[in-house]
């Protein structure tokens, strides 16, 4: 019952996501990609990157015929079943006996917690109302699942399933998105905490994901597309920069994880160059968090931080990002956070009475909900999307390129032109934004003549 009714919660705050219009990137990956609007031709063509992540933009196409709701409706459904997994994630977790699937009658306070945060959390939205936010619920849908998988080949001692069955996995993984290559390294994270496995025995079984690893790097080095995109990103940044950059993207993530901050989906980090404070603090921060994990010796703790600061740090310190870090990649790093957060929760209501064991969970439920509703809301439309994130930053100009774009699709043309003259104050230098300001104002200007003509 439990379990059933954190499902329909989360099903009820992502109702309204249904009825988004593609948006953003969605146009550039999806409705002008011609190769995905028939199954076929999405077959063959999975040589390119993300296959397993395109060909399930074709399903979804061939589905409606280019309409959005069964974009919508696969993501909503691989966010439900994520939330199933970090269920049994935290069973695998906490109790080192338990054995796969990992699921026996009602979850823990403790586990349904953990759930909760990471269903109902508007942090999430990135990841599934925005279509293209897949590739991080696909690929987090896999991580999870092979993590499962590894915990029941490290306990029973079958390498069908550390070896064979995760291997499926981390490959699907690979296939929607290619930073899942880290998961070599939360393997080893997992043996060490949760497992608790001696070095030799963890080294041992990470050595065939560590080929995994080194073969997927080649893969993708010798692709064309990702060759050019590694040429274009590699020298952009120092990496003592980048380190700070990231340590930003941290920050930020952490002041929407808390609530005092509004969700964007264009935050615009690079504009400003972190000052070393702020990385010190954040680093600091994140130190007494892993120092107080050890020193409880709470190895849910300890495995969650770290497969948290994994998946957010690792890869874009190593290949550094114009935008530093998007919410949609805290989606793939909040299953550890979340474990770890609903670990502490068990072991503190312990002392509570049963009104605090419900009632501040289902409060915190609640209100996320609400949230995350909110949040949908800015999805419903282009316009309103690009509005809430000029809000958000009014200092990036590409937030006011893209407002100007959607007042444009909207008819609006002037106030378009407006949101386009606003970027190139920000940015003198923006083309796309001079670009888009010069065609508005020679469509204004064309509109403008017959009228005058005719009060002649």
């Amino acid at each position: 019952m439990k379990r059933l009714l954190l499902l329909a919660s989360v099903l009820l705050a992502y109702l309204s996501s249904l009825g988004s219009p593609f948006q953003f990137d969605d146009r550039g990956a999806i409705l002008r990609e011609l190769s995905l609007h028939s199954f076929g031709t999405a077959l063959g063509s999975l040589h390119g990157l993300r296959p397993l992540l395109k060909l399930s933009y074709a399903v979804c196409w061939s589905l409606g015929g280019g309409s959005p709701l069964p974009f919508h409706l696969f993501n909503l459904a691989v966010h439900l079943v994520n939330v199933e997994l970090v269920l049994r994630l935290y069973r695998a977790a906490t109790e080192p006996g338990a054995r796969f699937p990992f699921v026996d009658g009602a979850p823990s306070g403790g586990a349904l917690l953990a759930a909760l945060l990471f269903g109902l959390h508007p942090l999430q939205t990135e990841a599934v109302t925005y279509i293209t936010g897949r590739s991080a619920s696909l690929s987090t849908l896999f991580l999870l699942l092979a993590l499962l998988l590894y915990a029941e080949g490290a306990r029973s001692g079958r390498a069908r399933y550390w070896l064979g069955f995760t291997g499926l996995a981390f490959l699907a993984a690979l296939a929607t998105k290619e930073t899942s290559a880290t998961l070599p390294f939360g393997l080893w994270l997992w043996d060490r905490t949760i497992e608790r496995s001696t070095a030799r025995t963890a080294l041992q079984r990470l050595l065939p994901w560590l080929g995994v690893f080194a073969a997927t790097l080649l893969a993708l080095v010798l692709h064309p597309r990702y060759f050019t995109l590694l040429y274009n990103v590699l020298g952009q940044r120092s990496f003592v920069d980048s380190i700070r950059y990231q340590l930003l993207g941290v920050e930020y993530l952490g002041e929407r994880l808390l609530l005092v901050a509004p969700l964007c989906i264009d935050p615009g980090l690079w504009l400003a160059r972190p000052s070393w404070l702020l990385a010190s603090a954040t680093f600091a921060v994140l130190a007494a968090l892993v120092a107080a994990g050890a020193l409880r010796r709470s190895r849910v703790a300890l495995f969650g931080l770290g497969w948290c600061l994994l998946q957010v740090l690792v890869p874009f310190l190593l290949l550094p990002r114009l935008e530093v870090i998007n919410e949609r990649h805290f989606y793939i790093a909040s299953p550890g956070l979340f474990l770890a957060v609903g670990a502490a929760w068990a072991s503190l209501s312990q002392r509570s009475g049963g009104a605090v064991r419900i009632g501040i969970p289902a409060a915190l439920g609640l209100l996320l909900g609400a949230l995350t509703l909110r949040r949908n809301a800015d999805y419903q439309s282009e316009l309103s999307l690009w509005q809430s994130t000029v809000k958000a930053a009014p200092q990036n100009p590409r937030a006011q390129n893209n407002l100007g774009v959607a007042y444009e699709l909207s008819g609006r043309i002037a106030e378009a032109r407006n949101a386009y003259a606003q970027a190139l104050v920000l940015s003198p230098r923006y083309q796309a934004a001079r670009a888009n300001l010069t065609r508005t104002t020679s469509l204004i200007r064309r509109r403008r003549v017959p009228s005058e003509a005719a009060a002649d």
